[in-house]
């Protein structure tokens, strides 16, 4: 059902402004989480830059400006609108089995990346990836949060992954807290996307360990948490190391 309507809306697109990326949009409550819209958008502006497909997306109902109750209104027009400090995103249309199809546009703040520059940061921000910080919601203030951290090697390049994996001040003060106070903004990233978190570092620390932000990771990938590290123990091995602990995991001499 959505395929066929994001078809019959794309014969209906009309050409838009060369700065403003157009296609067809879907706003429905998402099934994974209720208190969340989904966007579904089919972009059809996509000549010679390889940018066509389809995209879905979670965010808060609140930053559309509208409410789950508007979606069960059937026949009801809606100029559902996004606003942030890299652009609008707009999905305008008609409300009809539950949620709102129409024509989507993203238009772009083409100062957004002169003032991310002003900011110290290295690194360009093509204006084609505008559209990703707009619906992240990277904004000027969150950037300026995060650098007031002491984060290192912040690079404009940085600020997706870090938005996008949550990565925000709480986090980095809390892992600095930890014993971690010189992190670099790529390491965040990684920290954070395989669970390192305050609570998992302090109970490693608990176990007479003092990993370094490289082993801290490897012990997340690996699975190696207080119960492994007790049945190594009990097995009669000694003077456990992470990079011990490492290579039992790698090599499944556990098993």
């Amino acid at each position: 059902m959505k395929t066929l309507t994001l078809t019959l809306l794309v014969l209906g697109l009309t050409a838009a402004h060369a700065q403003t990326r157009t296609g067809v949009c879907m706003l429905s409550a998402s099934e994974k989480h209720p208190e969340q819209v989904s966007l579904l958008i089919n972009r059809t502006d996509c000549e010679g830059d390889g940018g066509c497909g389809t995209s879905n997306s979670n965010m808060g109902w609140e930053r559309w400006g509208i409410t789950r109750d508007l979606l069960t209104r059937e026949g009801t027009p809606v100029d559902a609108r996004l606003h942030a400090d890299a652009g609008e995103m707009r999905c305008n249309g008609v409300v009809h089995d539950g949620m709102l199809a129409g024509r989507y546009t993203f238009t772009p703040n083409m100062d957004y990346a002169r003032q991310v520059r002003s900011l110290g940061l290295e690194g360009e921000i093509p204006d084609k990836r505008l559209e990703g910080f707009a619906m992240l919601d990277v904004s000027i203030a969150w950037i300026k949060q995060i650098q007031a951290t002491g984060v290192t090697n912040l690079t404009a390049n940085h600020l997706m992954g870090l938005r996008a994996l949550h990565v925000d001040p709480e986090y980095i003060r809390a892992i600095a807290a930890e014993g971690y106070p010189e992190l670099r903004a790529n390491k965040l990233t990684e920290m954070k996307a395989v669970g390192v978190t305050p609570e998992r570092i302090r109970e490693i620390k608990s176990m007479g360990l003092n990993p370094s932000d490289r082993e801290l990771i490897e012990m997340c990938v690996f699975h190696i948490d207080k119960a492994f590290i007790e049945k190594m123990k009990a097995r009669g091995l000694k003077d456990l190391t992470v990079a011990k602990l490492v290579k039992i995991k790698t090599f499944k001499l556990d098993e």
